[in-house]
């Protein structure tokens, strides 16, 4: 009996990890300007729910920006929380302190268009998380 509550204790701890680890979308600035976009998840089910449909980046003087879509991908709402972290070309993160994770809502099948400024000049790249 105490295997089986052991048992059941640890798949339950691994559900709610599950359901809570962010998946990344990561851009990638080539030296010839090109950018590669890659997604990374902890979260298969989340995957299936919640996608980037584009992603736009521009430079704006100095600085670059970034429009992504956002899409639900299924026909109910969801709710989660997204967070937008600009990084350098060797991929360190810049101001850690302006990232943070702000609530969206989608109805079902909607896409979202959201957007972030560069904090600096050196900022070059994004790490996009999705969260629910």
């Amino acid at each position: 009996m105490k295997f089986l509550t052991l048992g059941l204790i640890g798949t339950l701890s691994t559900l709610l990890v599950a359901c809570t680890a962010p998946n990344a979308l990561t851009t990638k600035t080539q030296s010839n300007g090109e950018m590669s976009v890659q997604t990374r998840t902890n979260n298969a089910v989340l995957l299936t729910e919640i996608g980037v449909d584009r992603v736009n980046m521009v430079n704006v003087g100095d600085l670059k920006k970034i429009a992504l879509g956002i899409k639900n991908q299924r026909f109910n709402n969801k709710h989660f929380s997204y967070k937008i972290v600009w990084v350098d070309a060797q991929g360190i993160e810049v101001n850690p302190e302006g990232s943070i994770w702000k609530p969206i809502e989608l109805t079902g099948r909607e896409i979202k268009t959201v957007q972030s400024l560069a904090p600096n000049p050196s900022a070059v790249d994004v790490v996009v998380y999705l969260k629910k």
